[in-house]
Protein backbone atom coordinates (compact mmCIF):
# COMPACT_ATOMS: atom_id res chain seq x y z
CA UNK A 1 0.00 0.00 0.00
CA UNK A 2 1.24 3.93 -0.64
CA UNK A 3 1.65 6.05 2.26
CA UNK A 4 0.81 9.41 1.86
CA UNK A 5 2.04 11.88 4.82
CA UNK A 6 1.34 15.23 6.10
CA UNK A 7 2.89 16.89 8.56
CA UNK A 8 1.64 19.64 10.76
CA UNK A 9 2.91 22.79 12.06
CA UNK A 10 4.08 23.58 15.53
CA UNK A 11 3.90 26.42 17.60
CA UNK A 12 0.75 28.53 16.55
CA UNK A 13 -1.53 28.43 19.19
CA UNK A 14 -0.91 29.76 22.79
CA UNK A 15 -1.78 27.12 25.44
CA UNK A 16 -1.63 24.44 23.21
CA UNK A 17 1.06 24.40 20.84
CA UNK A 18 3.41 26.48 21.95
CA UNK A 19 5.57 25.01 23.97
CA UNK A 20 4.76 25.52 27.49
CA UNK A 21 5.95 28.35 29.59
CA UNK A 22 5.40 27.34 33.29
CA UNK A 23 4.41 29.82 35.90
CA UNK A 24 7.39 31.90 37.99
CA UNK A 25 7.47 29.59 40.90
CA UNK A 26 8.65 26.55 38.89
CA UNK A 27 11.78 27.34 37.02
CA UNK A 28 12.35 23.53 36.08
CA UNK A 29 9.31 22.99 33.83
CA UNK A 30 10.08 26.81 32.52
CA UNK A 31 13.40 25.80 32.07
CA UNK A 32 12.89 22.30 30.73
CA UNK A 33 10.06 23.64 27.77
CA UNK A 34 12.66 25.96 26.62
CA UNK A 35 14.85 23.60 26.07
CA UNK A 36 12.68 21.34 24.41
CA UNK A 37 11.35 23.91 22.36
CA UNK A 38 14.96 24.83 21.05
CA UNK A 39 15.73 21.02 20.39
CA UNK A 40 12.60 21.23 18.22
CA UNK A 41 13.54 24.13 16.85
CA UNK A 42 17.00 22.83 15.67
CA UNK A 43 15.42 19.81 14.33
CA UNK A 44 16.48 17.26 17.11
CA UNK A 45 13.50 15.65 17.51
CA UNK A 46 14.73 13.25 19.73
CA UNK A 47 16.14 15.78 21.82
CA UNK A 48 13.20 17.26 21.83
CA UNK A 49 11.33 13.98 23.27
CA UNK A 50 13.16 13.18 26.18
CA UNK A 51 12.55 16.74 27.19
CA UNK A 52 8.81 17.15 26.36
CA UNK A 53 8.64 13.94 28.77
CA UNK A 54 10.64 15.66 31.48
CA UNK A 55 8.51 18.30 31.27
CA UNK A 56 5.30 16.68 31.09
CA UNK A 57 6.18 14.40 34.21
CA UNK A 58 7.02 18.06 36.22
CA UNK A 59 3.32 19.05 35.00
CA UNK A 60 1.67 15.56 36.38
CA UNK A 61 3.91 16.21 39.59
CA UNK A 62 2.20 19.84 39.69
CA UNK A 63 -1.28 18.26 38.98
CA UNK A 64 -1.42 21.68 36.90
CA UNK A 65 -4.34 20.63 33.51
CA UNK A 66 -3.20 23.00 31.30
CA UNK A 67 0.50 22.54 31.28
CA UNK A 68 0.17 18.66 31.14
CA UNK A 69 -2.40 19.09 28.41
CA UNK A 70 0.52 21.62 26.56
CA UNK A 71 3.59 19.25 27.11
CA UNK A 72 1.52 16.03 26.26
CA UNK A 73 0.42 17.75 22.79
CA UNK A 74 3.82 18.69 21.95
CA UNK A 75 5.37 15.02 23.00
CA UNK A 76 2.56 13.70 20.55
CA UNK A 77 3.65 15.90 17.99
CA UNK A 78 7.28 15.03 17.88
CA UNK A 79 5.94 11.84 18.14
CA UNK A 80 3.98 12.10 15.09
CA UNK A 81 6.78 13.78 13.25
CA UNK A 82 9.21 10.91 14.09
CA UNK A 83 6.63 8.04 12.67
CA UNK A 84 5.87 6.41 16.16
CA UNK A 85 2.27 6.19 16.05
CA UNK A 86 2.06 4.64 19.37
CA UNK A 87 3.50 6.39 21.61
CA UNK A 88 2.20 9.33 19.44
CA UNK A 89 -1.25 7.98 20.49
CA UNK A 90 -0.53 7.63 24.09
CA UNK A 91 0.56 10.78 24.59
CA UNK A 92 -2.43 12.34 22.65
CA UNK A 93 -4.79 10.35 25.31
CA UNK A 94 -3.09 12.27 28.03
CA UNK A 95 -3.26 15.62 26.37
CA UNK A 96 -7.14 15.02 25.62
CA UNK A 97 -7.56 14.11 29.48
CA UNK A 98 -6.16 17.19 30.17
CA UNK A 99 -7.96 19.81 28.19
CA UNK A 100 -11.27 17.99 28.53
CA UNK A 101 -10.18 18.56 32.59
CA UNK A 102 -9.47 22.18 32.38
CA UNK A 103 -13.03 22.56 29.78
CA UNK A 104 -11.11 23.32 26.55
CA UNK A 105 -11.40 21.65 23.00
CA UNK A 106 -8.36 22.85 20.80
CA UNK A 107 -8.43 22.84 17.14
CA UNK A 108 -4.73 21.90 16.96
CA UNK A 109 -5.85 18.82 19.50
CA UNK A 110 -8.39 17.54 17.07
CA UNK A 111 -6.31 17.99 13.94
CA UNK A 112 -3.67 16.00 15.33
CA UNK A 113 -5.87 13.11 16.41
CA UNK A 114 -6.78 13.16 12.60
CA UNK A 115 -3.64 12.81 11.28
CA UNK A 116 -2.80 9.91 13.51
CA UNK A 117 -6.08 8.33 12.58
CA UNK A 118 -4.89 9.18 8.87
CA UNK A 119 -1.80 7.53 9.47
CA UNK A 120 -3.06 4.46 11.01
CA UNK A 121 -5.15 3.79 7.85
CA UNK A 122 -8.79 5.13 9.55
CA UNK A 123 -9.95 7.36 7.01
CA UNK A 124 -13.48 8.01 8.06
CA UNK A 125 -12.67 8.83 11.88
CA UNK A 126 -10.09 11.43 10.17
CA UNK A 127 -12.39 12.99 8.04
CA UNK A 128 -14.98 13.32 10.97
CA UNK A 129 -12.12 14.73 12.98
CA UNK A 130 -11.18 16.90 10.50
CA UNK A 131 -15.00 18.10 10.52
CA UNK A 132 -14.58 19.22 14.07
CA UNK A 133 -11.70 21.24 13.46
CA UNK A 134 -13.16 23.26 10.97
CA UNK A 135 -16.56 23.53 13.84
CA UNK A 136 -14.47 25.41 16.61
CA UNK A 137 -13.60 28.55 14.80
CA UNK A 138 -9.99 28.19 13.29
CA UNK A 139 -7.50 30.01 11.62
CA UNK A 140 -5.88 29.98 8.15
CA UNK A 141 -3.27 27.70 9.30
CA UNK A 142 -5.81 25.42 10.40
CA UNK A 143 -7.60 25.35 7.04
CA UNK A 144 -5.32 24.69 5.43
CA UNK A 145 -4.05 21.77 7.29
CA UNK A 146 -7.78 19.87 6.84
CA UNK A 147 -7.72 20.63 3.42
CA UNK A 148 -4.19 18.57 2.68
CA UNK A 149 -5.37 15.92 5.25
CA UNK A 150 -8.51 15.56 2.60
CA UNK A 151 -6.02 15.55 -0.26
CA UNK A 152 -4.00 13.28 1.46
CA UNK A 153 -6.70 10.80 2.01
CA UNK A 154 -8.33 11.76 -1.52
CA UNK A 155 -4.95 10.09 -2.90
CA UNK A 156 -5.48 7.18 -0.31
CA UNK A 157 -7.91 6.55 -2.10
CA UNK A 158 -6.69 6.64 -5.78
CA UNK A 159 -9.09 9.95 -6.42
CA UNK A 160 -6.98 12.17 -8.01
CA UNK A 161 -9.85 14.71 -8.61
CA UNK A 162 -10.72 14.71 -5.32
CA UNK A 163 -7.43 15.51 -4.22
CA UNK A 164 -6.50 18.16 -6.94
CA UNK A 165 -9.73 19.92 -5.47
CA UNK A 166 -8.62 19.88 -1.89
CA UNK A 167 -5.46 21.14 -3.17
CA UNK A 168 -7.08 24.32 -5.03
CA UNK A 169 -8.81 24.91 -1.62
CA UNK A 170 -5.41 24.80 0.31
CA UNK A 171 -3.89 26.97 -1.72
CA UNK A 172 -6.77 29.71 -0.77
CA UNK A 173 -5.14 30.24 2.03
CA UNK A 174 -1.66 32.47 2.69
CA UNK A 175 0.31 30.08 4.27
CA UNK A 176 4.43 30.87 4.73
CA UNK A 177 5.09 28.13 7.70
CA UNK A 178 7.97 26.62 5.76
CA UNK A 179 6.10 22.95 7.18
CA UNK A 180 2.64 23.24 5.74
CA UNK A 181 4.63 24.43 2.66
CA UNK A 182 6.79 21.68 1.91
CA UNK A 183 3.15 19.35 2.98
CA UNK A 184 1.57 21.16 0.10
CA UNK A 185 4.22 20.19 -2.74
CA UNK A 186 4.30 16.72 -1.57
CA UNK A 187 0.41 16.54 -1.96
CA UNK A 188 1.48 18.16 -5.18
CA UNK A 189 3.93 15.22 -5.79
CA UNK A 190 1.22 12.46 -5.37
CA UNK A 191 -1.63 13.57 -6.97
CA UNK A 192 1.14 14.13 -10.20
CA UNK A 193 1.44 10.50 -9.58
CA UNK A 194 -2.13 9.41 -9.37
CA UNK A 195 -2.60 12.05 -12.79
CA UNK A 196 0.56 9.99 -14.29
CA UNK A 197 2.39 12.67 -14.30
CA UNK A 198 5.88 11.19 -12.36
CA UNK A 199 8.57 13.77 -14.28
CA UNK A 200 5.85 16.46 -12.51
CA UNK A 201 5.56 14.61 -9.20
CA UNK A 202 9.52 14.23 -8.88
CA UNK A 203 9.97 17.72 -9.68
CA UNK A 204 7.54 18.65 -6.48
CA UNK A 205 9.04 16.26 -3.88
CA UNK A 206 12.43 17.98 -4.73
CA UNK A 207 10.61 20.68 -3.98
CA UNK A 208 9.36 19.40 -0.62
CA UNK A 209 12.37 18.29 0.08
CA UNK A 210 14.12 21.66 0.11
CA UNK A 211 11.14 22.55 2.31
CA UNK A 212 11.71 20.03 5.03
CA UNK A 213 15.33 20.03 5.22
CA UNK A 214 15.14 24.04 5.55
CA UNK A 215 12.06 23.58 8.70
CA UNK A 216 14.94 20.97 10.04
CA UNK A 217 12.40 17.89 9.55
CA UNK A 218 14.95 15.65 8.68
CA UNK A 219 12.44 12.53 8.88
CA UNK A 220 9.90 13.62 6.65
CA UNK A 221 12.90 14.89 4.36
CA UNK A 222 14.26 11.44 4.20
CA UNK A 223 10.74 10.12 3.21
CA UNK A 224 9.86 12.74 1.00
CA UNK A 225 13.31 12.19 -0.62
CA UNK A 226 12.36 8.32 -0.91
CA UNK A 227 9.19 9.31 -3.40
CA UNK A 228 10.97 11.53 -5.35
CA UNK A 229 13.30 8.83 -6.01
CA UNK A 230 9.94 6.22 -7.11
CA UNK A 231 8.65 9.27 -8.91
CA UNK A 232 12.20 9.29 -10.84
CA UNK A 233 12.28 5.44 -11.47
CA UNK A 234 8.98 5.51 -13.42
CA UNK A 235 10.37 8.18 -15.59
CA UNK A 236 13.17 6.07 -16.78
CA UNK A 237 15.69 8.32 -14.61
CA UNK A 238 17.32 5.66 -13.31
CA UNK A 239 20.60 7.25 -12.92
CA UNK A 240 18.68 10.61 -10.49
CA UNK A 241 16.37 7.55 -8.94
CA UNK A 242 19.29 5.60 -7.67
CA UNK A 243 20.48 8.89 -6.08
CA UNK A 244 17.33 9.95 -4.24
CA UNK A 245 16.76 6.49 -2.86
CA UNK A 246 20.55 6.33 -1.54
CA UNK A 247 20.37 9.72 -0.21
CA UNK A 248 16.98 8.75 1.49
CA UNK A 249 18.65 5.43 2.89
CA UNK A 250 21.75 7.19 4.24
CA UNK A 251 19.38 9.90 5.82
CA UNK A 252 16.68 7.44 7.39
CA UNK A 253 19.85 5.02 8.51
CA UNK A 254 21.40 8.40 10.41
CA UNK A 255 18.08 9.13 12.22
CA UNK A 256 18.55 5.31 13.38
CA UNK A 257 15.77 3.56 10.76
CA UNK A 258 15.14 1.55 7.76
CA UNK A 259 14.31 2.65 4.23
CA UNK A 260 10.78 1.03 2.93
Amino acid sequence: MRKFFIILTLLTLVGCTTPPIAPRKDQYLARTGNLARAAFEEGAIAKAIDLYSKALNRAIAMDDATEIGNAAYNLSLCHVIQGQLDEATASLAEAKAAFERNGSNPADLLLLEATVAQRQGKQEQALSLAGEVLSVLPDENHCFQVALLKGVIACEQDDPVSARTSLFEADRYQITNTNLLAARERLAGNIFLLEGSPAKAAAAFDRAVALFREAKHYHEMALTLQRAGEASRQTGDTQHADDRLSRAKRSLAAQGEKAE
